[in-house]
């Protein structure tokens, strides 16, 4: 058995960029001289080795824990993340709901209401919402609301822009945020369409 062999570092293949002659190395070197030409090759300057690590980098997103509110980073495709600092599960999945009461809502993700769907609750906390059936509640989205042709809202809007489609209707306060989640504007607003934007 040839134990030095099973010893060895595993060796990788370059290209040198001067001559384009063949080289194996270790996996651990950083700093060689090509045996073709004897030129000094910084492995770590060549292509498809130092920047492998950023095309593996998984897209991050920025978003405020529910219980908490201190800020975390979750992975842009995940469905759930856990807060470090107090440990609560926030949901990132989108909802498609036809009917639903009493319950609590709170994802990062969208909500989508069903046509003729129902949503009757206290809680409604959302990424963004659109609105096809009917909710009796308050609605706190991140980002918008959009409220469809037989859409309906009796409660109170919290978000950056609202869309009323025509044929949609909201009764309640808008109370409109900017980008840093701050407050800039309330306004009350009676059965009709519009499109309110930050």
């Amino acid at each position: 058995m040839n134990h030095h062999t099973s010893e060895s570092p595993e060796k990788k293949k370059i290209v040198c960029p001067y001559c384009q002659g063949t080289l194996f190395l270790s996996q651990y070197s950083s700093l060689v001289q090509c045996q073709n030409c004897k030129r000094q090759i910084n492995v770590k300057e060549l292509p498809g080795t130092n920047n492998q690590k950023q095309k593996f980098e998984i897209e991050k997103r920025k978003l405020f824990c529910y219980k908490c509110g201190k800020e975390i980073i979750a992975d842009k495709n995940a469905q759930a993340v856990i807060c470090k600092y107090c440990y609560q599960r926030n949901d990132l999945s989108d909802h498609k709901l036809k009917t639903i009461f009493g319950a609590v809502i709170q994802t990062h993700g969208q909500l989508y209401l069903q046509k003729k769907g129902i949503i009757a609750t206290s809680t409604i906390q959302v990424g963004n919402a659109v609105i096809r059936g009917k909710v009796i509640g308050d609605i706190t989205a991140q980002g918008s609301v959009e409220i469809l042709k037989k859409g309906e809202v009796r409660g109170n809007i919290t978000c950056r822009s609202l869309i009323v489609r025509k044929g949609g209707i909201f009764v309640g306060y808008l109370y409109l945020q900017n980008t840093d989640g701050e407050h800039i504007s309330t306004e009350r607003i009676r059965e009709q369409h519009q499109t309110v934007k930050h």
